[in-house]
């Protein structure tokens, strides 16, 4: 009697337990995303090719700093690779893979133009969320 009971329910929580798997948490993997900044001055070249952290603890790298062209009115493009989590899910309507990352996108900027001596602004308080890759 009791397995009876207990199969029904065994079954219902090892599909919803798969569903809830593999739409929200799927797979997840380690992995890093290239970041672009915008800074108007001319920014302090000492921290290319250095390792920073936002304070949730994020690795960047620190890539490369290019002057714009006078199309841009003077503006540095500051490039740096940040360190994300990557994620695998099934979109189950229709049926196929959604990949995505997760990266706390106003502390990175905000690490970034500290790093190179430009004014970050107001501190905002932020959050990890989730980016579609396209």
């Amino acid at each position: 009697m009791i397995k009876i009971l207990l199969m029904p329910l065994g079954a219902a929580g090892l599909i919803s337990g798969s569903y809830l798997g593999s739409t929200q948490l799927g797979l997840r993997t380690e992995g890093w995303r290239e970041v672009t900044v915008e800074v108007a001055k001319p920014p302090s070249y000492e921290q290319v090719g250095q390792n920073l952290f936002t304070p949730d603890g994020t690795r960047i790298i620190l890539n490369s700093i290019t002057p714009g062209d006078g199309n841009y009115g003077g503006k540095h493009f500051i490039c740096a690779n940040v360190r994300v989590t990557n994620r695998l899910t099934l979109n189950p309507f229709p049926l196929h893979m959604v990949s995505s990352y997760a990266m706390d996108q106003v502390a990175v900027e905000r690490t970034v133009r500290e790093a190179v001596g430009a004014d970050p602004g107001k501190f905002q308080p932020s959050q990890r969320e989730w980016h579609p890759v396209l």
